[in-house]
């Protein structure tokens, strides 16, 4: 095919392939699906408790006074001034209208769903009244407090509960199955007693991750708590916490960092560009090659995923300055040695194509380090490196034909290949004591176990957050008591034996509160033992001082003084799940691969303590989204050090299939690999904390470097000065491009950018050093 097709081919399917990728296209911005593995279930349920987990779910809403100053100084006092309650109520009616609110109430009271599915367990009363049926008879069934107990049943009905109340007593004159629910009623007592009548719970439908619906959500939010404000006389503020607040400004912070990362990359390798070949022309073609690279690695990682992260985008513009290098080699042996574009591209074709090959081992590696997000990266590297390579092949010398190319000449290149080559002995002399020290210094190095430090800086908002916090009672989203058994009853029974620790334990101290799953679902063991122990105390003298009770307090004996037996039949958990309580519990049936999973949520806590006093409990264990988090970190911290010794090893293999030379393969990795050991030994000596996004970056560096060890060995333009002087101008794209990653603000980001710009730089440096200066024919 002649140039003049090859250069229209191009043109016409570039926009099309564009097209493509832009109507096939998903982006998403869940940091979930980037950070979090789902190899295993512990991983699996961590992704789902972060991504749709209730908890992470809800919004926590503080309504205050505030205080407005007038012309004066003096505060202002707006006419007929509304309560925080009455506010608070106005806003909550607001917000349950929208459909993206699953519900909303004050953080003292029950939602009124919750009130409906307590009155319906009235009739299964004598089978769930007591955790510890037992123990709790003596003061449940004393005759003696019956009359005590008719006289607060009759305020109760008076009561503006009277109705609920009523409901219940029909079927459950005792109230005992009141007794069971008395916790969650204590609860809600203990949020009261924090004394803001403005602090409101919401429960969101979007995951918490899905960040484009909740800004949308908070948006309404705050428009909402705005209109309802300047009718109130702008007399009160809000604050707002919760996960997807977090989630929220974290997209936000991702967002900026694509932007920015894209564009400055962009304009970084254009002007180094710019620099070296002094041509517009051909920065337009090659800009347009790397674009078209670009679309192409988009494109196969869209078509392989469901969705495709920003993250990934952000990490992909990086590949502008890699995919630029190959281009960079044509075009410096044009501009030296005055070939023609092509003749130059078919004579660095082989050196091309396994330094593409090596680049494309370095990142495909990064998919099997079990972190998620690399595995779209390495998706996107390949099709990239792949698209860039062919396009530099076949399209580029097409595009190049009328360029003119000039090719900068970089002051000290030839200066430091002449010094290494006049001191030689020397310099590997100190070279071989270096690596000798470094080797000491590894076994110092400082892994980081703590995932948190890999999140965006939120200080403020986190500080936020606490003040929030601080208007309800704590229940921690991140750490509960996870149960695990075959079957439902199983479990039950070992989440039952796990309240009763928790009763002890916070008795003790160890744990402020609780959130179980007693009496909203109870095994049937324990019914058992509850109808049981009912059966034995429903004595006539225990029916006739109950009925004397009722006299005595003027409540109709006829309707009241009838103490039913025990339903006939057991309250099973699949009927209670198909009731409206599945809603009450939903985010504490978790879904697991076999089985059941139940939770039981915390308040504050000694987590030490706590895991000490459940120990012995069969199927019963503490769980900590931190913890987890941390496993995962070092979890991908092996595999990552694993993948950067198996993608050396494969790198060396395809070099020696090509050289079949042992010596020339030791040599192409030897500075690569001799900069990763220095780099480590370096952060060891710094006490630098070292993440497996470090080691990440170095395997990264290490397939960039080998290609200039390929390039440097094979010196197919028999021209050393120039060969290095081509590897110093694909050197300086690559440090433009991924230095580009230290603008952002995702910790992510920066360490990329410092590991393979300082694995890159010195195994530049260390190429005419180590691999003898190839002689010219």
């Amino acid at each position: 095919m002649s140039f003049v097709w090859r250069k229209r081919w191009f043109m016409l399917l570039f926009p099309l392939l564009l097209a493509v990728t832009f109507w096939q296209i998903r982006v998403e911005t869940d940091l979930n699906a980037f950070f979090t593995a789902t190899d295993d279930e512990d991983s699996r349920l961590l992704s789902g408790l972060l991504k749709s987990g209730e908890l992470s779910r809800r919004y926590l809403l503080v309504v205050e006074k505030a205080e407005q100053a007038s012309s004066t100084g003096q505060t202002s006092i707006p006419e007929n001034p509304v309560s925080i309650a009455e506010f608070s109520a106005r806003l909550v009616q607001q917000l349950a209208k929208r459909d993206d609110v699953e519900q909303v109430w004050p953080a003292d009271q029950p939602p009124r769903d919750w009130i409906a599915a307590v009155a319906s367990y009235a009739p299964y009363h004598a089978r769930l009244f007591s955790l510890n049926p037992a123990e709790d008879s003596h003061e449940l069934f004393d005759s003696g407090q019956l009359e005590a107990k008719a006289e607060g049943l009759k305020q109760a009905l008076l009561s503006p509960q009277g109705g609920f109340v009523k409901t219940v007593a029909k079927q459950d004159p005792l109230l005992l199955s009141l007794n069971g629910f008395k916790d969650l009623q204590g609860q809600f007592q203990q949020q009261a007693q924090l004394g803001s009548g403005g602090a409101l719970i919401l429960q969101s439908r979007p995951a918490a991750l899905d960040s484009e619906a909740h800004i949308r959500l908070q948006a309404a939010i705050r428009a909402s708590f705005a209109s309802l404000n300047t009718a109130a006389g702008g007399t009160f503020r809000l604050a707002m916490a919760g996960v997807p607040v977090f989630s929220v400004a974290a997209q936000s912070e991702i967002s900026q960092d694509v932007t920015l990362v894209s564009v400055v990359s962009s304009l970084a390798v254009a002007l180094v560009f710019l620099f070296l070949f002094h041509s517009f022309s051909a920065l337009h073609w090659v800009m347009m090659v790397q674009a078209a690279s670009f679309v192409v690695g988009t494109l196969a990682t869209a078509l392989v995923f469901p969705q495709v992260h920003s993250l990934t985008l952000a990490l992909g513009a990086s590949l502008i300055g890699i995919s630029s290098d190959y281009p960079i080699h044509v075009m410096v042996h044009c501009a030296k040695h005055r070939n023609t574009p092509l003749s130059a591209a078919k004579l660095l074709w082989p050196s091309l194509l396994m330094g593409g090959l090596t680049t494309v081992i370095g990142y495909g590696a990064l998919g099997f380090t079990g972190f998620p997000g690399f595995e779209q990266i390495a998706v996107f590297a390949l099709a990239s490196v792949v698209g860039s390579l062919g396009l530099t092949r076949w399209v580029l010398p097409a595009l190049l034909v009328n360029s003119s190319l000039h090719s900068a000449h970089l002051p000290g290149i030839a200066a430091w290949v002449d010094f290494c080559g006049r001191h030689r002995k020397v310099l590997l002399g100190l070279f071989a004591v270096s690596v000798l020290l470094a080797g000491l210094c590894l076994p110092q190095i400082r892994w980081m176990d703590d995932m948190q430090k890999l999140a965006v800086d939120m200080d403020l908002l986190k500080q936020q957050d606490a003040a929030v916090r601080a208007h309800f009672s704590s229940i921690e989203p991140g750490r509960f008591v996870l149960i695990q058994a075959d079957d439902w009853e199983t479990a039950l029974q070992r989440s039952e034996a796990a309240e009763r620790r928790l009763k002890t334990l916070k008795q003790a101290g160890v744990v402020s509160a609780y959130h179980g799953l007693f009496p909203w679902l109870v095994s049937a063991q324990l019914q058992t033992e509850n109808a049981q122990v009912y059966e034995r105390a429903l004595t006539p003298e225990f029916r006739q001082a109950w009925q004397a009770g009722l006299s005595k307090a003027g409540l109709s004996v006829e309707k009241l003084g009838a103490l039913l037996p025990a339903s006939a039949e057991v309250l099973q958990p699949v009927a209670v799940m198909d009731s409206p309580v599945r809603h009450i519990l939903s985010g504490q049936m978790l879904a697991g691969d076999n089985g059941v999973i139940l939770s039981l949520w915390l308040g504050e806590h000694d987590p030490d303590k706590l895991s000490e006093g459940l120990a012995g409990l069969a199927g019963t264990r503490y769980f900590s989204q931190k913890d987890q988090l941390d496993h995962l970190a070092g979890k991908y911290r092996d595999r990552s050090l694993v993948m950067l010794g198996i993608g050396i090893g494969v790198m060396a293999l395809f070099i020696w299939l090509q050289e079949r030379n042992l010596r020339k393969v030791f040599l192409t990795l030897l500075p690569s690999v001799a900069a990763v050991l220095f780099i480590f030994a370096t952060w060891a000596l710094m006490g630098e904390e070292v993440s497996f996004l470090h080691v990440i970056g170095l395997l990264l560096s290490v397939s960039l470097c080998v290609d200039y060890g390929i390039f440097f060995i094979d010196n197919r333009g028999k021209d050393a000065d120039v060969t290095y002087h081509a590897i110093a101008s694909s050197t300086l794209t690559t440090l433009a491009s991924f230095g580009a990653l230290g603008l952002g603000k995702t910790p992510t980001l920066p360490i990329l950018a410092l590991s393979v710009s300082l694995g890159v730089t010195l195994g530049f440096l260390l190429c005419p050093l180590l691999i003898q200066k190839p002689s010219n024919q």
